[in-house]
């Protein structure tokens, strides 16, 4: 009688304690998850690729930078405001034509790995995001070029070569901790309604969609 009262005291023991891990541990979890809702904003820099140039120049590596404001309604979809800013330079004839371009979009985001493995804690993350908006394109010094001829640069919007954009992309992170991830992050834009390739001085108009590509670093700070 003593040894089964014994054990059943052991197992009761070994019950409670195993029930109180599992509860710790998902507390832990929740103390750790907590910011998979919430607003967050994010910062990155890296460089551009590819951009439409005429048939007599070629467009060289650039830099490029992004930033945004978004929430995640839930632990899979945010929606995010995202501006971008990225550099174009395009040589011919022993110049160098540099262009500036601003770009304004709203995003959906999804966590694509909480939609295959929902509730299941990970230091990884992969994003999805797509989205549209508006860019404009700038090119100083052909800005100044038409002014000094007596000319005006303007746009329909702004003074620049406006257009709309669709901006596609993927994000890799890992989050250092409840607060902050490392993000990798790679958009494609693709354009509408380009005046003229980016050697602007040119002249050579482009085609009605165009687009690049970004590839970008940096951080993620949840509230």
């Amino acid at each position: 009688m003593k040894k089964i009262s014994l054990i059943l005291l052991i197992t009761l023991l070994s019950t409670s304690a195993f029930s109180q891990m599992r509860s710790g541990r998902s507390m832990g979890s929740l103390r750790i998850n907590w910011h998979k809702t919430g607003w967050f904003i994010d910062g990155n820099a890296g460089i551009r690729l590819l951009g439409q140039t005429s048939p007599i120049a070629d467009s060289e590596l650039a830099w490029s930078a992004n930033g945004g404001l978004g929430y995640f309604f839930n632990k899979k979809i945010a929606i995010k405001g995202r501006l971008d800013y990225n550099q174009f330079n395009a040589a011919y004839n022993g110049k160098l034509d540099r262009s500036g371009q601003a770009a304004a979009s709203l995003e959906a985001m999804v966590r694509l790995l909480e939609l295959i493995s929902p509730n299941y804690y990970r230091k990884f993350e992969l994003n999805v995001h797509a989205g549209a908006g508006l860019t404009a394109l700038l090119n100083p010094s052909l800005r100044d070029q038409v002014e000094a001829n007596g000319g005006e640069y303007k746009g329909k919007l702004f003074n620049a070569d406006n257009m709309g954009h669709i901006i596609v992309g993927i994000t890799p992170q890992y989050h250092i901790n409840s607060r902050m991830s490392i993000n990798l992050d790679i958009s494609q834009f693709t354009q509408f309604k380009q005046n003229n390739t980016y050697d602007s001085h040119n002249g050579v108009k482009s085609k009605d969609v165009t687009g690049f590509i970004s590839a970008s670093a940096g951080l993620t700070i949840r509230f």
